[in-house]
């Protein structure tokens, strides 16, 4: 697995850093139906989670990418804001947040790819994955028993990456295991949050999963009113894994840390973290829950 990077310098950060305002694409928020495609080839590679277990991952260049969004710009970086949000990556900390998951909610690595029937604490419960681009941590969900949603800004990444990784990596269970319901929604967070409550689509979710989506201020803005739209309360949980600090981007953990503070209607606390001494920074897994009295805003 390649190491973590924004792939662009600081004119092109100080460029980006400029344009984050609301996104360019306007589209209204979408169910993405799974339609086979003939004749596209998938390739994958494993991904270690963790001793005894390997995910699935489908393997898309960045001259794919730019083939596929008809834009070579996409070829030479790893977001182009407006119109692609580096879906086609996995990201280091989609591993921490799968990591994370593992340990929370008892699932035993070893077990998840051999048992006819899995027993975790994520069975019968309903998940959501925002910004899920290769979706790993919502796939888990998903083999430990979990009905998942996808979501991703570009309906390009879900139908020629996540629903493939899921299938994928479903079919590797045994035969007798339960397969959970599963469905994939593209869409700026500004829409997805109305459109999975005004549709008939349930609406709130127990448990909420996000990583490496809080690189920029206002990323963090959208994202954390799409939670406050679709966390189930009062038990509901968000994890949002990241980094400390995307240097000339000015997001991370600890700037996001400080927006759910301010905001007032959940608690935030670190519960997993890893020092990445060759970057000189820190990735964390933090959760996002209601207090013990709930928010009038909820009310």
């Amino acid at each position: 697995m390649a190491a973590f990077r924004f792939n662009f310098g600081k004119e092109e950060a100080d460029s980006i850093q400029g344009e984050q305002g609301p996104p360019e694409n306007t589209e209204p928020a979408a169910e993405i139906v799974h339609r086979p495609q003939p004749g596209i080839a998938f390739f994958t590679e494993k991904a270690s989670i963790a001793e005894g277990l390997a995910l699935v991952k489908g393997i898309i260049s960045s001259d794919e990418a730019a083939t596929i969004f008809s834009d070579q710009r996409i070829a030479a970086s790893d977001l182009l804001p407006g119109k692609y949000e580096g879906g086609f990556k996995l990201w280091e900390c989609s591993l921490d947040l799968c990591k994370t998951l593992l340990s929370r909610y008892s699932v035993a690595p070893d077990r998840v790819l051999t048992d006819s029937e899995l027993t975790t604490d994520l069975k019968g419960t309903k998940v959501l994955e925002l910004g899920c681009g290769h979706g790993l941590p919502g796939i888990l969900a998903l083999m430990s028993g979990a009905e998942v949603h996808f979501q991703d800004y570009n309906h390009e990444v879900l139908r020629r990456l996540t629903i493939p990784n899921v299938i994928a990596n479903m079919e590797r269970l045994p035969r007798s295991r339960p397969r959970p319901a599963t469905r994939y929604f593209s869409g700026d967070w500004r829409l997805v949050g109305e459109h999975l409550t005004s549709r008939g689509y349930g609406g709130h979710y127990d448990l909420i999963l996000s990583s490496e989506t809080i690189y920029s201020v206002p990323a963090q803005e959208r994202l954390l009113e799409c939670i406050k739209q679709l966390l189930q309360p009062p038990h509901g949980v968000a994890l949002i894994a990241a980094k400390r600090y995307y240097f000339g981007v000015g997001g991370g953990t600890k700037s996001f840390r400080n927006l759910v503070e301010e905001d007032g209607i959940f608690e935030v606390s670190v519960v997993a973290q890893v020092d990445d001494t060759a970057s000189g920074n820190v990735r964390e897994v933090l959760m996002l829950k209601f207090p013990a009295s709930i928010h009038p805003y909820f009310l």
